[in-house]
């Protein structure tokens, strides 16, 4: 198992019953890629709104700086607002992390539910599909 999501590195001391090498549970893998499928979209949607709010914090600034600090020096507007343009970078950072996040859960259930599709085929599998897969049995 991962120790953490970022690292290369896998603990000994702790296993997974959702690791790569494990084919016992794919119904199970499926339901927790769409739950972290979900999770990263509406982080993401979070991150924008955040981004968006920094824009517009930026603007404010602008307007206050070219109201109220004409007596400062110029070294305040440079520091702020690069302080603000890198916050912005990081954010839209995290926002493309999530989204690729997103994109490679989605391509793990495809994988999961082709392998549902694939033991329902053999006999192997006890009938379970994920929702929305397309072969539910008639009701």
């Amino acid at each position: 198992m991962l120790i953490t999501r970022k690292s290369r590195r896998r603990s000994k001391l702790f296993h997974s019953r959702f690791d790569q090498d494990n084919s016992d549970f794919p119904l199970r893998q499926y339901f927790r890629c769409r739950e972290d499928m979900v999770s990263s979209l509406i982080h993401a949607v979070l991150l924008a709104g955040f981004v968006v709010v920094l824009i517009i914090l930026g603007h404010v600034l602008w307007q206050v700086f070219a109201v109220h600090g004409r007596h400062l020096s110029s070294w305040y507007r440079v520091l702020i607002f690069g302080g603000l343009a890198i916050s912005i970078l990081l954010a839209i950072k995290r926002l493309w992390s999530r989204l690729q996040n997103a994109r490679e859960a989605r391509a793990e259930m495809r994988e999961l539910s082709r392998r549902l599709e694939q033991q329902d085929e053999d006999g192997n599998g006890s009938g379970d599909r994920p929702p929305g897969s397309g072969s539910e049995p008639p009701a």
